[in-house]
């Protein structure tokens, strides 16, 4: 029996170091890498950082760039996306250009069960990057405030239950959208 008890706290501790290991582990990536036009022989990926405890199991993402500058490698993080109400997922990553200059876009989705406040679905959020006048990879704010770029697909309580459906949950809808809009 206390050989029995032994083995089980042995499996039990071996277990929690693989645990802990699995957290402290290197990023990993999750979208990409994908070459870009922005940047000739550069690459973006996604990768899921290694801030989640114990307690909150949702990892941030970040929107990393690497390109070759001056026979260096750059490397630098444009974006990070956490924890909005559910854990955030990279629902799709796409290219596009608008009057003739290109685009990635990053759309976000967070699954959310909330019964206090009744959401039940997804929240999805839409971002548009290019470069700026300095050459940076940054956010462009004008389209990714579009109020078309975020929305909720599900159940909202507002003293009863409204079911929201969003548009552009794809990335084909959502050049759809951008063909109409912004052409």
């Amino acid at each position: 029996m206390k050989q029995l008890i032994t083995s089980i706290c042995f499996l039990i501790s071996l277990m929690y170091s693989f645990i802990s290991y699995a957290q402290t582990a290197t990023n990993e990536v999750i979208q990409g890498p994908f070459k870009t036009d922005l940047y000739p022989g550069g690459k973006i990926y996604f990768v899921k950082e290694n801030d989640a405890t114990p307690d909150d199991k949702c990892q941030t993402i970040a929107f990393m760039l690497e390109y070759k500058q001056n026979n260096q490698l750059k490397k630098e993080k444009i974006e990070e996306y956490e924890e909005n109400g559910g854990c955030v997922e990279l629902a799709s990553v796409f290219f596009a250009k608008i009057h003739n200059k290109s685009y990635i876009f990053v759309m976000q989705k967070w699954e959310h069960s909330m019964p206090a406040i009744g959401l039940y679905g997804n929240s999805y959020e839409i971002h548009a990057y290019t470069k700026n006048k300095e050459g940076k990879l940054v956010m462009d704010t004008n389209i990714s405030g579009d109020p078309n770029f975020s929305g909720t697909d599900g159940t909202v309580d507002e003293g009863m239950h409204h079911m929201r459906h969003y548009k552009y949950k794809t990335a084909a809808e959502v050049k759809k959208y951008l063909k109409q809009k912004y052409q």
